[in-house]
C-alpha cells in the first residue's frame, strides 16, 4: 500500500472511532482496526504527519489525536462511505410521513419532528419560499351564522386559512358570490401582489359589492402575506445541550439562533439537491462554532423547493445521518409533489 494511500486509512479510522467512542484515538486502538497490517511505530509517524498537515491534533489530556475540522471535510470530501437507511428504516419512515401528507404544513413539522428522534440532532424544515408563490385556489368555508373562513392555495401547496364576520348572515349563496368574485381577480396572481393597495384598487372595481366584503378582502390579504413568508419549524433543540461537545459553547447564543427564523433560513441556502455538510468555522456563525450543520434540498415542482436541515455537534455519525436526511428529504419532495398535482387537478 502507498504511504499516502496509508495515511489516508489511518485518517478515515481515526474519525470513524473518534464518532464511535468520544475518545482521543491511540495507536495500539488504531492498529487493532485497520484492514492492514503496520506497525504501531508507522501508526504513530503516519498520525504525526497527518497532525503536522493539520488533520489531526492532540489533546491536552491524552496522547491520543482527534480529527481536526481540515481532517473532518477530507474525510467527508473523499473517504466517507455511505451507511443506507435500511428497508426496515424506510417503512417506519413512510409510514409517518405519509399519515401527514394532507397538508405541506403538517408533512414539514413532522419529518422535524421525525429527524430529530432518528439523528438526536435539531432538526429544521423550511417550506418553499412564497415569494414566487401565485394563487391556485381561494374558497370560502362557513363556520357560523356570521362567520366564514377563506381558504387560500398556492402554486407551492401552501394552505393558508382565516376566519372573518359579517354584520349580517352569510348564507351558501352568498359565499359562492364571494368565490365567483375573488377567483375571477385573484386566481393565478403572486402572493406578493396581495398588497393593502392592490386590496383597495379590487374594492373599488367592485362597487357596491364592496360593502359586503371588507372583512372577507382583508382575511384574504393577511392570508396572502402569510402565504408569501417561508415557514421554519424547528424540533429537537434540547438534543444539542445534551452533548459533552457544546460544554464550552455559548448556549444561550445557541438558543437565541434557534428562535430566529430568519437567521436559520440563510442556513438552508446552502446546499443542493444533495447534503451539504458545513463544520464549525464554515457556518461562519459563532454561535454554531462547535457545531455542525447539514442541509438538503427537496423538490416538489419545478418552483417549489425547500429545505431539511440538522444541526448536531461536529462529532455526528455523518455516514447514517446523511443518508437518514436524504432519504427523508427524498420523500417530502414525492409527497408535496402529488399534493401539488392533486390541487392543480381540482382547480
Amino acid at each position: 500500500m502507498e504511504p499516502t494511500q496509508r495515511k489516508m486509512k489511518i485518517l478515515e479510522a481515526v474519525v470513524e472511532l473518534y464518532i464511535r467512542t468520544g475518545e482521543p484515538v491511540g495507536s495500539k486502538n488504531l492498529c487493532d482496526v485497520l484492514e492492514f497490517n503496520v506497525s504501531s511505530a508507522t501508526v504513530r509517524n503516519d498520525m504525526a504527519e497527518l497532525a503536522s498537515l493539520g488533520l489531526l491534533e492532540q489533546t491536552h489530556t491524552s496522547s491520543g489525536r482527534v480529527p481536526t475540522e481540515l481532517g473532518y471535510r477530507v474525510y467527508l470530501d473523499n473517504l466517507m462511505k455511505m451507511t443506507p437507511v435500511t428497508k426496515q428504516e424506510q417503512t417506519a419512515i413512510n409510514d409517518i410521513l405519509y399519515a401527514c401528507a394532507d397538508v405541506p404544513e403538517h408533512l414539514l413539522e413532522k419529518a422535524a419532528e421525525l429527524l430529530s428522534h432518528l439523528t438526536n440532532c435539531a432538526a429544521i424544515a423550511a417550506s418553499p419560499s412564497g415569494e414566487e408563490a401565485v394563487i391556485r385556489r381561494i374558497s370560502f368555508v362557513q363556520t357560523g351564522r356570521y362567520t366564514a373562513m377563506a381558504v387560500l392555495i398556492t402554486s407551492t401547496g401552501s394552505v393558508k386559512t382565516k376566519l372573518f364576520r359579517c354584520d349580517f348572515m352569510i348564507t351558501p349563496d352568498l359565499l359562492a358570490m364571494f368565490d365567483k368574485v375573488v377567483s375571477e381577480k385573484m386566481t393565478g396572481l403572486p402572493v406578493t401582489g396581495v398588497t393593502p393597495a392592490f386590496m383597495q384598487t379590487m374594492a373599488v372595481s367592485l362597487g357596491e359589492m364592496s360593502m359586503l366584503m371588507p372583512n372577507v378582502l382583508l382575511a384574504i390579504h393577511d392570508a396572502a402575506k402569510e402565504a408569501a413568508s417561508t415557514n421554519v419549524a424547528i424540533k429537537g433543540q434540547s438534543n444539542l445541550f445534551v452533548m459533552p461537545e457544546l460544554a464550552s459553547a455559548d448556549g444561550k447564543k445557541v438558543m437565541e439562533l434557534m428562535g430566529h427564523s430568519s437567521e436559520l433560513s440563510k442556513l438552508l441556502k446552502t446546499a443542493g439537491s444533495k447534503a451539504s455538510v458545513l463544520i464549525g468555522s464554515e457556518i461562519r456563525n459563532p454561535a454554531l462554532a462547535s457545531l455542525s450543520v447539514i442541509v438538503t434540498h427537496y423538490t416538489a415542482s419545478s418552483e417549489c423547493t425547500g429545505a431539511l436541515a440538522l444541526i448536531g455537534p461536529v462529532r455526528m455519525n455523518y455516514p447514517k445521518i446523511i443518508s437518514m436526511l436524504e432519504y427523508v428529504t427524498e420523500i417530502v419532495g414525492t409527497l408535496l409533489g402529488e399534493l401539488l398535482d392533486s390541487n392543480s387537478t381540482v382547480q
